[in-house]
């Protein structure tokens, strides 16, 4: 008897663990020192100058930190780099029906990606990282347009998350 009551309190939970969504849990505040820095050198970790700068200029337009041309001059260093993760390719196979033949299917899977980090311009250390997945496009023009899009999402949710953190 006890167990089966154990079991039936274990199901009524699983309903409430389940039905957290991402707009119930608050973000997290940044670091004291991301909130309170006025100079920063922002650094192109590598993959994609458009995507650097993009997020130059929007760090510029934001206002908030003085951008500054050495990591000497600065409080914080900001990184940003970029990535693409082949995870390899997918393969599946489909039957018409019609004139009962096989198609073979692959498509190739990647996840291109831009990194932000920023460290501590003193002691090097990593103080907060975020990631922006990329939404992919076919053609070149549409590519940039997400590519500039991705590091704008990135320089907002940093001034979304310091205005939070104050």
């Amino acid at each position: 008897m006890r167990t089966l009551t154990f079991a039936l309190g274990l199901l009524l939970l699983i309903p409430a663990v389940q039905a957290k969504t991402r707009k119930d849990v608050p973000p997290a505040p940044l670091p004291e020192a991301i909130v309170t820095a006025q100079k920063v050198f922002l650094s192109n970790g590598g993959g994609s100058d458009l995507a650097y700068d993009a997020f130059y200029s929007a760090m510029k337009s934001w206002g908030k930190y003085q951008i500054v041309g050495s990591p000497d001059d600065a409080e914080l260093i900001v990184e940003l780099s970029y990535h693409v993760e082949d995870m390899g390719t997918r393969v599946w196979s489909s039957v018409n029906t019609y004139n009962n033949t096989t198609q073979v299917h692959s498509s190739q899977i990647i996840d291109p990606k831009l990194i932000l980090t920023i460290y501590d311009a003193r002691t090097k250390k990593s103080l907060w990282s975020t990631v922006d997945h990329r939404r992919l496009a076919r053609m070149e023009k549409n590519r940039e347009k997400e590519m500039i899009n991705s590091a704008e999402r990135l320089v907002e949710e940093l001034r979304s998350r310091s205005s939070t953190s104050q």
